[in-house]
């Protein structure tokens, strides 16, 4: 596809990382919005942001460091590379995982929350909708550059990928645009959450949860159709991210049963 936008003199600008930020862009603009639409003090909230974007970065970079597959050497942990080059952990564009920057970015925002004394619930829910909208760029991103992709297919939609940039493999061969798949399915949720929030939502905190549950059960289902390496367990079968999720699909599914539950008891 495209994995440079534009050069700047002998110096490319990777689409993944212009994507990206017009991802945080948005996500960041809408949590803006909508809180001072439901009357919540935005500054603090703001603040919040450019501290779980570090901790999004940071932890997906530490699950790639830590759970991802060696591309070069099939079967091995990328760790093993990162020990014979530490400097490397740091070159955080050869490398992220999104679970892990989900997962950091968990106890961080609720200490912050906590600590400033914000309704948890509440802005949770607004990076519930807001995440979605986020990661429908960060994909877009991944397909021009061609990471998180596909296997090959016969199907008429199959995307081939031929710039020697590309990080999709092999080159020249119709591959499932497993990007473009999360892509649709993060914005179908983008809207689905944001009414949800709007008109449906009976207890605080069920927005965040409800994402929780959707993006796991999605992710965990796409990954079966992907190719690139990113940490294989038993024998195969599953993927890293495909662990997590099930994880996170468990703990959100049993808290939204629980504080329905409760809510009825009330």
């Amino acid at each position: 596809m495209r994995p440079f936008l534009f050069q700047l003199g002998d110096t490319g600008i990777p689409t993944y990382w212009v994507l990206a930020v017009i991802g945080f862009s948005a996500a960041i603009y809408f949590v803006w919005k909508e809180a001072r639409r439901e009357g919540l003090d935005p500054n603090p909230i703001l603040d919040l942001c450019l501290v779980l974007i570090v901790c999004a970065v940071v932890g997906a970079r530490l699950m790639h460091v830590l759970a991802e597959e060696d591309p070069l050497v099939p079967g091995r942990s990328i760790l093993y590379f990162y020990l014979e080059h530490p400097a490397d952990v740091f070159k955080v564009w050869n490398g992220l995982a999104f679970y892990g920057g989900f997962l950091l970015c968990l106890p961080a925002a609720w200490l912050y929350l906590r600590l400033r004394r914000l309704p948890q619930g509440r802005v949770f829910d607004l990076f519930g909708v807001a995440l979605p909208l986020g990661l429908f760029f960060g994909r877009l991103g991944c397909f021009f550059a061609g990471c998180c992709h596909g296997k090959p297919t016969d199907l008429p939609w199959g995307m081939t990928f031929t710039d020697l940039h590309s990080l999709a493999r092999p080159l020249g061969e119709p591959l499932h645009p497993t990007q473009l798949y999360e892509a649709l399915f993060c914005l179908t949720l983008f809207f689905l959450l944001w009414f949800h929030k709007r008109a449906l939502r009976r207890f605080e905190g069920q927005v965040f949860l409800s994402f929780a549950a959707l993006y796991s059960a999605g992710r965990f289902l796409l990954e079966f159709l992907r190719a690139d390496n990113r940490g294989m367990f038993f024998g195969g079968l599953l993927s890293s991210s495909q662990i997590v999720a099930i994880g996170v699909f468990a703990v959100a599914v049993i808290w939204l049963l629980w504080a329905e539950r409760r809510r009825k008891i009330e």
